[in-house]
């Protein structure tokens, strides 16, 4: 099972009612394709960048949840179908960070010290 970050915006007019019954149908969504919800993050509403069916707002909700990639990709696939959702976007996650590579990339994106600086000859 790989994992994932999902975000999901619904339109910005819905009652708290509709908004928490959206919720509800997109976690059992969720149940359907075996998936397993970590972590929910109500961002509240927004602004889009550009208009998304008519909105120029929307209600973020960010989920990480861990499920299998064929699973993920049926799930993706059945998003657009679902009611309330406007826009989607969902990312694997990195589950393996390896702290010495990052240390080594760190480093690497040092500029170089004053002495290691090549020497430079004045020309006129």
């Amino acid at each position: 099972m790989n994992l994932y970050e999902g975000v999901f915006i619904f339109p910005p007019e819905e009652t708290a009612e509709n908004r928490k019954n959206q919720f509800k149908n997109l976690e059992d969504l969720f149940s359907r394709f075996q998936g397993e919800i970590l972590h929910r993050e109500e961002w509240g509403k927004k602004p889009l960048g550009y208009k998304v069916r008519k909105f120029r707002e929307g209600h973020f909700l960010v989920i990480d949840f861990r499920m299998n990639p064929q699973k993920a990709v049926e799930f993706q696939k059945e998003l657009p179908l679902q009611e309330g959702v406007i826009k989607f976007m969902v990312v694997t996650k990195s589950h393996k960070l390896d702290p010495k590579a990052s240390t080594k990339v760190h480093e690497a994106s040092k500029p170089p010290s004053s002495t290691q600086l090549p020497a430079q000859s004045a020309t006129s």
